[in-house]
């Protein structure tokens, strides 16, 4: 048997114009799954096998900084859309299905100047361990993804800081990682191979956070 197939398989997609959600659907596409991308999962919709959602909305500003409308930003995209989605999927996903949520290594690090984006990501890991435990009896496991550096987030930094770049330096590999190193987890998560994996959250950081 084949644990990087996916013939067969219907996946949502949540968040395809993210970097991530991109490489996601690049990869399900690749192990033969039908991949519907969307927006937001309607209630009403097709029966599917698994749900993948890679939504970010990245802050970074002091707390002092972090105005209302900002905060509200990140909650809702980081968390809410993720409630949102698998509130919505309940009903719809078959049995046995997949929930696989990107989400951030600040979930479990906090990290200054990034307080409002760490909240948010870490509300998403308790989701994904509490959520887990609500969809088991339905045979659906419910994991995460939780990225460190990745290649495409130098907009998130300050060129002229020498203290910028010091995630990839802390980081065991001494590189970002790449979109392409996350298909493969999520189409593993997604298949036949993760039946006895629910709850967790899986770090590709390159070792950042075995160093910190």
């Amino acid at each position: 048997m084949d644990h990087f197939e996916l013939d067969g398989c219907r996946a949502l997609l949540l968040g395809a114009g993210s970097v991530a959600g991109g490489a996601i659907a690049d990869a399900y596409r690749e192990a033969g799954a039908e991949v519907v991308e969307v927006d937001r999962i309607d209630p009403a919709a097709e029966p599917f096998d698994v749900l993948a959602i890679a939504r970010d909305a990245f802050e970074a500003q002091p707390i002092a900084d972090v105005d209302d409308q900002a905060l509200g930003k990140v909650m809702a995209t980081n968390f809410g859309e993720v409630f949102a989605a698998v509130r919505a999927a309940q009903g719809i996903i078959r049995n046995p299905g997949r929930i696989v949520i990107v989400t951030s290594v600040l979930g479990e690090r906090g990290l200054a100047n990034c307080t409002a984006y760490a909240a948010a990501q870490g509300a998403v890991h308790n989701f994904i361990r509490a959520a887990a435990q609500e969809f088991a009896p339905a045979g659906i496991s419910v994991n995460g993804i939780a990225l460190g550096w990745m290649d495409w987030m130098d907009d998130r930094i300050d060129p002229t800081d020498p203290e910028a770049a010091r995630a990839v330096r802390f980081t065991i590999l001494k590189r970002a990682g790449a979109a392409a190193e996350i298909g493969p987890l999520a189409v593993w998560l997604s298949g036949s191979g993760a039946g006895f994996v629910t709850g967790q959250i899986f770090t590709a950081d390159g070792g950042l956070t075995a160093h910190l």
